[in-house]
């Protein structure tokens, strides 16, 4: 469901941005954790030359707590994220949806003022998700997507009690669609992408 994608332009430090594959999985056997639900609640951040990118904090609350849950409100709160995905701009929801689905989005990120304050359409608000992390993008293919179950349970928070009716389905979508995926359910994966785009549309 989550696919990753690059965060910004690579540097030399990328494999020092968040923690590699390699070192989740020792983290894991370490601490007796599953990794397969490591990396569906948080991977999905990536560079060309490093793959996959775990959120740090993330992987080491989830081992102390031996527990896999939202802890990005832990440092970052979703009242933000609701401020910015309510602005009005043409095709922003339609776009969160389908993201939520699982999609990924055509994004232009060179219009964007690198502040907060400046936006002028879509593309501008959704640049600035990439830049804070509620976003992975793909500077090769030009997309951006939601990048795992974490990030996703943060856009969840975020429409919850706002207008947004039929994005909270999708989010609802969303979790039925994950769980039919890891459980093998081909025709309730069908059902659950079918549900979504009806919603898009």
């Amino acid at each position: 469901m989550f696919k990753g994608g690059t965060v910004t332009d690579e540097t030399i430090l990328a494999k020092y941005v968040g923690f590699t594959e390699a070192e989740v999985k020792k983290l894991c056997k370490k601490n007796h954790m599953d990794f397969d639900s490591m990396q569906t609640w948080y991977d999905g951040y990536s560079f060309s030359r490093i793959e996959h990118v775990y959120s740090p904090n993330s992987v080491i609350l989830a081992i102390r707590n031996e527990e896999f849950q939202n802890y990005w409100t832990a440092s970052e709160t979703y009242e933000s994220l609701k401020k910015y995905i309510e602005m009005d701009f043409d095709g922003l929801r339609g776009s969160i949806v389908r993201m939520l689905g699982g999609e990924d989005v055509k994004v232009k990120i060179s219009t964007f003022q690198n502040d907060m304050t400046s936006f002028q359409n879509k593309d501008d608000v959704l640049t600035l998700l990439i830049h804070l992390g509620y976003l992975a993008y793909n500077s090769r293919t030009q997309r951006a997507t939601i990048p795992n179950l974490e990030v996703a349970g943060a856009f969840g928070d975020a429409v919850s009690g706002t207008n947004w009716t039929y994005v909270a389905a999708a989010i609802e979508n969303s979790d039925n669609l994950l769980d039919a995926t890891i459980q093998g359910k081909s025709e309730k994966v069908a059902e659950a992408l079918e549900r979504t785009h009806e919603s898009v549309a």
